[in-house]
């Protein structure tokens, strides 16, 4: 595939158009796309220059409301890294029930039937065997990881908006991918999939697990 014409822009996925609520900038991207239309020499890729807006200052001072133990980069040992993740899960729970309680009972996770704890077990069985056939029924071993990570990680966030005031998604991704265990383990998940024989595990380790913006965390 080879479009005429595209803007790439240095934003994490899934926000296109750089910050929610931001609507100059936005503007300023859309037009920046728009503009494109007006030239006949594609195909080509122009680069945005700008990053998205940071945070405002009152919310530079967010920190998570757990102080987790400094992760483990040692993640060789299967039993000890499911134990190590579950009471990392178990510290965070009071502060999702939190956020569920505060967003009247809406949730980030919920792509699957499972709880955090069983996650784990289905995450941490493929780092430590990732020829392992998959652990949803009726879903290839790559949508299940997907699905599962995914459920995973929203568990996190929701733990981290519990408390008062804003996070940006670079201080979520930063606290996320720096300062927790299941953020280490997705650095690793990433880099198993990227060096699986699988073409679809290979594109599920460059698309899914770690945005861009925080492969600085590798």
């Amino acid at each position: 595939m080879r479009p005429p014409r595209a803007l790439a822009v240095p934003f994490e996925l899934g926000r296109p158009f750089g910050a929610p609520n931001e609507s100059d900038f936005q503007r300023r991207v859309l037009l920046a796309a728009l503009k494109l239309l007006e030239r006949t020499d594609g195909p080509f890729i122009e680069d945005f220059p700008d990053e998205p807006p940071g945070p405002p200052a009152d919310m530079e001072g967010w920190t998570c409301p757990v102080n987790l133990a400094a992760p483990q980069t040692d993640l060789s040992d299967a039993e000890k890294l499911a134990l190590d993740l579950k009471q990392e899960v178990a510290l965070l729970r009071p502060w999702y029930e939190e956020s569920v309680k505060n967003f009247k009972g809406r949730r980030l996770d919920g792509l699957t039937e499972f709880s955090a704890e069983e996650i784990i077990d289905f995450l941490v069985s493929f780092v430590d065997d990732p020829s392992i056939e998959s652990f949803m029924d009726g879903q290839p071993v790559g949508r299940a990881l997907k699905l599962t990570s995914d459920d995973l990680k929203h568990f996190y966030f929701q733990a981290a908006m519990a408390k008062p005031g804003s996070i940006s998604d670079i201080q979520m991704g930063d606290w996320y991918y720096g300062e927790t265990l299941a953020g280490k383990m997705f650095l690793k998940l990433r880099e198993l999939c990227l060096a699986h024989e699988s073409e679809a595990l290979q594109m599920i380790g460059r698309t899914n697990f770690v945005p861009n913006a925080m492969l600085k965390h590798a």
